[in-house]
């Protein structure tokens, strides 16, 4: 149970149930910053669960949650700057950090916890003496160090689920088997790591469901598959195949796909509109905040690559109406953001009008977008230059939120869509205009 839904039902008088106690001190804190969070990890969408004041007399901060087995948290004054503890089994824990550096933190009086950032030193050498070695991959010599680094970290796993299966859990995501020219039976690295990434790992272990170190794994499988040129079809193969092995109504799964979609986004991979559309699609009826956020960085990103599906704009016209890029729909349109009072875009403006009275009639159209804030001075420029075509504006300026979902920093820019409402270019203007609209629709 989380718990926020918890220390509510824990209001009326009766004994508290047995609880686990964190308290932190933070050291660095922003002013007026007066509590932190702990979080439920959920990969794309943390979810706060707990809050914590400061207490005196020693600005520590404090925590409770009931008792259970051990789970992974986050705790930060905010999502993004939140440090891994493990809470459940041990009622005392401490934590120590500094505000700037979350991840760095260290706890006291916990075993566990130790343990934990004892092994994180482990997996950072392995992957540091991992990286070196690939780097030597066509040296023969490096093929028997490769073999006994990955015979180390099996050796290491293996210490570990006897012990502390939790532990052991974490280290199989963490770790991934390192490639030498002497395996054989793949065409090379990209198809090896493809299919071997997680050989250490059992996604289909119950005891992998809401495990946080699930989403990191599958981010960092992205971005390797991604920087060994893993082509498109090659990464949703081997991306499926590792999918099919998690249930797929599991928080695993949707951890897994999460970090998918993070990896190929952090690392510029075509492939991550396609990802993030199927996780929206998945669990757009039960988000936990991060839907909506996705759906707007989509948009915005979709702005500037050819192929995304333009976002609508809607806007008040200068007659007071309201008007939509979409019923533009079946035209090549040139979206075009100026302003009355920027001397480039007015330069820009004669050359704009010859392409349109040339191509109007062969199914091209403009949409003006405006970031004027004085609607006197938005007219007057369209009917001093002579701006025949449809035009719209929120009278915010630099304000404007159709400039922020374009992400328009700097005037004139233009975007030109397709007759299906996908981006065909950007900053198409001079020239340049004229020469692909003859391409688009000829003479």
């Amino acid at each position: 149970m989380p718990a926020l839904l918890w220390a509510q039902k824990n209001t009326s008088g009766k004994p508290a149930k047995s609880v686990v106690t964190l308290t932190c001190y933070i050291y660095g804190l922003p002013p007026g910053v007066d509590s932190i969070m702990l979080y439920e990890l959920n990969g794309l969408g943390n979810r706060a669960i707990a809050s914590g004041g400061r207490q005196m007399p020693d600005s520590s901060f404090v925590l409770t949650v009931p008792a259970s087995k051990s789970r992974i948290y986050g705790v930060g004054i905010n999502e993004l700057e939140a440090t891994k503890v493990i809470l459940g089994e041990e009622p005392q824990v401490k934590l120590y950090a500094q505000a700037q550096y979350m991840s760095l933190g260290r706890t006291t009086g916990s075993p566990i916890n130790t343990a934990n950032e004892k092994l994180q030193k482990q997996v950072a050498k392995l992957r540091e003496e991992g990286g070196q070695l690939r780097a030597k991959m066509a040296d023969k010599s490096a093929e028997k160090q490769i073999e006994a680094l990955n015979a180390q970290k099996t050796k290491l796993i293996d210490s570990l689920k006897a012990s502390n299966p939790l532990l052991a859990r974490t280290a199989s995501l963490l770790l991934f088997p390192d490639y030498s020219t002497a395996v054989k039976g793949y065409a090379g690295p990209s198809e090896f790591y493809g299919k071997e990434f997680f050989r250490y790992a059992n996604l289909a272990d119950p005891g992998m469901e809401g495990f946080p170190y699930v989403f990191e794994a599958f981010q960092q499988y992205a971005q390797i598959l991604t920087n060994l040129r893993a082509s498109k079809q090659e990464f949703d193969q081997w991306a499926q195949l590792q999918l099919a092995k998690i249930p797929q109504n599991s928080r695993t799964y949707r951890l897994a796909l999460g970090g998918l979609v993070s990896g190929l986004k952090a690392s510029n991979n075509p492939l991550y509109p396609d990802y993030s559309k199927k996780y929206m699609e998945r669990y757009k009826n039960d988000s936990y905040g991060e839907i909506a956020q996705m759906d707007y960085e989509m948009k915005r990103a979709g702005t500037s690559t050819p192929g995304f599906e333009a976002p609508d704009l809607v806007g008040m016209t200068p007659d007071s109406q309201s008007y939509s890029l979409s019923k533009l729909r079946g035209k090549i349109v040139l979206i075009d953001f100026w302003a009355s009072w920027c001397g480039p875009c007015r330069r820009e403006n004669p050359n704009v009008v010859k392409n349109y009275n040339k191509y109007k009639d062969k199914g091209f159209d403009i949409l003006g977008v405006s970031l004027d804030r004085e609607p006197n001075a938005w007219k007057k420029a369209i009917k001093d230059d002579g701006l025949p075509w449809h035009h719209i504006s929120d009278l915010k300026g630099w304000q404007s939120s159709h400039a922020a979902l374009y992400s328009v920093t700097s005037i004139p820019q233009t975007v030109l869509v397709d007759k299906d409402g996908k981006i065909l270019a950007r900053n198409v203007r001079g020239e340049q205009l004229g020469e692909k609209l003859k391409e688009l629709l000829g003479e």
